[in-house]
């Protein structure tokens, strides 16, 4: 892991789309894409091919307590796949539900997998929707979820610059007095011009 957690997790789902056996994204051919699902409706289905894992992005929430913060990270993956012919609800349907047993399965690797970039999957935050683009003729099926980290709260010393250390006084030192102001230097404030 390259400690980087964008990176890492981009590199992680495009394994689980070039592992999983409907989607098999290679450079080739690719079944996956890394953005906001909105990006991926507009304008690349020439560059995707289908079914297609879509990873987006994270927003971030701490938790927990001073000693022991975690970071949550909300985020989402969808499967999708294109149809054919528009109005045609029964196509759709199919290709929905192949979308939507394509994304559980992902989801379950994610939980069991143990070589990943995060600890964990909060199974509370575990939701499921239909999506689809019509006027682009795409179905799929959206997991958002919440990923956990755990013990974030350690200081990094590296990332500090080391104040200079304080005079240590004891108890039969006096601190040093203030030096006196110089009378020469200072203007004569009461001289007339």
């Amino acid at each position: 892991m390259t400690k980087n957690f964008l990176i890492d997790y981009m590199v992680y789902m495009r394994k689980l789309a070039s592992e999983h056996r409907q989607l098999q994204h290679t450079d080739e051919e690719k079944h996956f894409f890394f953005g906001e699902l909105p990006d991926f409706w507009e304008n690349l289905r020439s560059e995707v091919h289908f079914p297609a894992l879509v990873a987006e992005g994270c927003e971030n929430e701490y938790t927990g307590s001073r000693s022991n913060l975690s970071k949550k990270r909300t985020t989402s993956f969808s499967i999708v796949e294109g149809y054919d012919q528009i109005g045609d609800i029964i196509e759709m349907t199919e290709k929905v539900s192949v979308c939507e047993k394509i994304a559980e399965e992902v989801l379950s690797r994610m939980m069991a997998d143990t070589d990943k970039p995060f600890r964990t999957v909060e199974v509370e935050s575990i939701s499921g929707e239909y999506n689809a683009n019509t006027q682009q003729k795409y179905v799929g099926y959206r997991i958002n979820l919440t990923l956990v980290d755990a013990g974030i709260c350690a200081t990094n010393p590296n990332a500090w610059i080391d104040p200079e250390p304080e005079p240590e006084l004891t108890p039969d030192s006096e601190p040093e007095p203030e030096p006196e102001p110089d009378d020469n230097n200072q203007e004569d404030t009461n001289a007339e011009d």
